[in-house]
């Protein structure tokens, strides 16, 4: 089985999701809450990303100007929750914690409305590889879920891996089969399967990520590219069902790499 890499962004870009993957599944869950309406969610995650990223740039609290002192195309500054770079990626993520009321395709809107702002007075923007995350410490609702894929928007939550990095693991996996790691039959074909939804999901969304959406004409304009009408509802449920897998797979591999080594 091949793996399609259409919407694989740069190695940095894939290292920092694997840095809000864990913080939401590990980091976040022996954090010290506060008295804060997110009870502290966003400076937890930024301590994280300046303590563990060497190198990244990392906004600091309620900065404007999308950590860069920009301004926008309606003349009014928003606040991006967290922006890191790391040239030549830059990620702007919105953080929610939000108990009893998942991301819904509002909250997603809005915050794709804010970058669309700052990029339509900023073009020169897109000479950067854009990673915009949406990242919640509670699962998505569906119209939340379907909102992000359809705006090439990665979405982040508990067991939730972006694509990026569910392609990710299933090169790590494949790189551990043709190297001879022997799995058995029925688990073969489940990862067969699982590489075959991963390539179709990539192809899909590929055009939806903003380097591909948004083309860099000149320093004052920009082109907007039309991927179509995408069956994002479908597309979300086939994202859930592959983190759900992976998470599976991760286990058989640990088990027959602990099996080879036994041997």
């Amino acid at each position: 089985m091949t793996l399609r890499l259409e919407h694989l962004p740069p190695r940095d870009a894939v290292l920092f999701l694997r840095h809000c993957y864990s913080f939401v599944n590990e980091g976040w869950q022996h954090a010290v809450r506060e008295a804060l309406p997110d009870q502290g969610f966003e400076t937890r995650f930024r301590e994280a990303c300046t303590l563990k990223l060497s190198g990244w740039v990392v906004s600091q609290p309620r900065e404007m100007g999308l950590g860069c002192g920009l301004s926008t195309a309606s003349g009014v500054l928003h606040e991006v929750d967290i922006v890191v770079q790391h040239d030549p990626v830059m990620g702007m993520l919105e953080l929610k914690n939000r108990p009893g009321f998942p991301p819904d395709k509002n909250d997603v809107i809005v915050f794709f409305a804010k970058m669309l702002d700052y990029l339509s007075l900023t073009p020169t923007l897109l000479r950067r590889d854009l990673v915009p995350i949406f990242m919640s410490s509670f699962a998505f609702d569906s119209s939340g879920l379907s909102a992000c894929l359809g705006l090439g928007i990665h979405p982040v939550a508990p067991y939730l891996r972006p694509l990026p990095l569910l392609i990710d693991n299933a090169r790590r996996m494949l790189f551990e089969i043709e190297s001879g790691l022997m799995l058995g039959q029925s688990d073969q074909e489940a990862f067969d399967d699982f590489c075959s939804t991963l390539n179709r999901l990539s192809v899909t969304l590929a055009e939806t990520a903003f380097n591909r959406r948004f083309d860099y004409l000149t320093d004052t304009s920009l082109a907007v590219n039309t991927p179509g009408e995408l069956p994002t509802r479908t597309l979300g449920d086939d994202l859930r069902v592959l983190n759900a897998e992976c998470t599976r797979l991760i286990e058989v591999f640990k088990a027959a790499t602990a099996s080879r080594s036994a041997n």
